[in-house]
């Protein structure tokens, strides 16, 4: 059998082979593999402004059907520990059948010590989905509705050295590459890479402190087009942070994680994008009872950043190159039975946006900036039917308002999905 073409796919194939490959070695079902089939429906599929219309031919409403192949394993080997997680999925559309596509996500990690004081961790990651449609010049008239495909890499590398009890010497290491099937993004393509190196210190059982300092570099190869060269120049950015992270667990149901960097954001075409001050994070997961888990988060990042870590607009396939992010989510689960549980979540996010278009000569730049609001209601719940089977449903509400038409458009939406899935351990 010939593998895919895209090295993304070939991994995941690859990855999915030594997921099952390795529970030849399993003594307790350290792994699971599964189905997943869900069917939603959007009102806003191409999230477009409420003053915009859609071009004929397509429907801004639609009924998407995925159908998923997941798997994963967690094993011990020794001092050693290798996970991993991986989802392979169909998406077919009732409607817009030119969206169609096929999507996948793996993760795999490995953790490692010796006999001495190092330690570490080594994780891959590849994912391709379908990118959200952003329509981010809604005063053009211009609708977004071409099909839009996003390819991620990563790897990292994290070392740990602990010199004594209380103290430990941390240095990791990563690279990113984000690409997108569209033309219309080739200039938001890059390849990053970051380092840090720091250190950790434990005074007592439940706190961590840290320090460290953090470089990144990315550079975006297609930023802009020299009709006269007729070649692509690009553009780079440099970001320096010092972080500064806790972990404190005050009792046996509150966890509280925190970081707060000053940071420095320069580009050498898009200066408009460029920052300098604080970004950071706190995250508290709060148990009150046995039954109700508490996840709230609130965080500020420059735009990249935000959509590299999942967080705030952060979902599979968002776009978001805002020169700064800054959102609150707080999620709740609550068990009402031993196999039925509801969940809820609001996220509120503020966004600063910018856009620098440069003249033809390359020399000149315009500078556009406004601002968005944007708030997401979700609430669901699932019924464990067996030790092996579920069923749930998903209801999202999504508004947001902006400043400037340009960068964002104002826009509301609502969603429904539905799945069930079967997973043998």
């Amino acid at each position: 059998m010939k593998l895919p073409t895209r090295p993304g796919l070939r991994l995941s194939l690859l990855g999915l082979a030594c997921l099952i490959a390795g529970t030849a070695f399993a003594e307790t079902n350290p792994y699971y593999l599964g189905v997943v089939q869900s069917l939603s429906h959007e009102s806003n599929l191409y999230r477009i402004g409420d003053n915009q219309t859609l071009p004929a031919g397509t429907s801004k409403s639609d009924n998407i059907s995925a159908t998923s192949l997941i798997g994963g394993i967690d094993q011990n080997i020794g001092r050693q520990r290798v996970y991993g997680s991986l989802n392979i999925k169909a998406n077919r559309y009732a409607s817009n059948k030119t969206l169609n596509n096929e999507s996948y996500g793996l993760n795999l990690a490995a953790d490692w010590s010796t006999i001495e004081r190092w330690s570490g961790t080594v994780s891959l990651a590849a994912d391709q989905s379908l990118a959200q449609f952003n329509n981010r010049t809604g005063s053009s008239g211009t609708v977004e509705t071409k099909k839009n495909v996003i390819n991620t890499a990563q790897a990292d590398v994290r070392v740990r050295l602990g010199l004594v009890t209380q103290y430990a010497l941390e240095a990791a290491l990563g690279y990113r590459q984000v690409d997108y099937s569209a033309i219309e993004y080739q200039r938001s393509e890059y390849q990053q890479t970051s380092g840090s190196l720091g250190l950790r210190y434990r005074p007592r059982t439940a706190l961590d402190l840290g320090v460290a300092l953090r470089l990144t570099q990315a550079t975006y190869p297609r930023y802009a087009f020299d009709p006269i060269t007729q070649t692509w120049q690009s553009d780079t950015l440099s970001r320096k942070d010092i972080d500064f992270t806790a972990v404190w667990v005050p009792n046996a149901i509150s966890t509280v994680n925190a970081r707060i960097s000053p940071t420095r954001t320069t580009y050498d075409r898009n200066t408009g994008s460029d920052f300098s001050g604080l970004t950071g994070s706190v995250n508290w997961l709060w148990q009150p009872t046995g039954k109700t888990r508490v996840n709230s988060t609130l965080w500020r990042d420059t735009g990249q950043s935000s959509y590299a870590t999942s967080l705030g607009f952060g979902q599979p396939g968002v776009v978001d190159y805002s020169q700064v992010s800054t959102s609150f989510r707080v999620r709740a689960e609550h068990d009402l039975t031993g196999k039925i549980a509801a969940t809820a979540s609001m996220t509120y996010g503020h966004r600063t946006l910018t856009d620098t278009v440069t003249a033809t000569n390359l020399n000149t730049s315009q500078q556009t900036e406004g601002r968005d609001n944007t708030v997401t209601l979700t609430l669901g719940g699932k019924w464990l039917v067996t030790r092996s089977a579920q069923v749930g449903c998903d209801l999202r509400s999504e508004q947001r308002s902006t400043s400037n038409t340009q960068l964002s458009v104002p826009l509301h939406g609502n969603a429904v999905t539905c799945y069930g899935q079967i997973v043998l351990q």
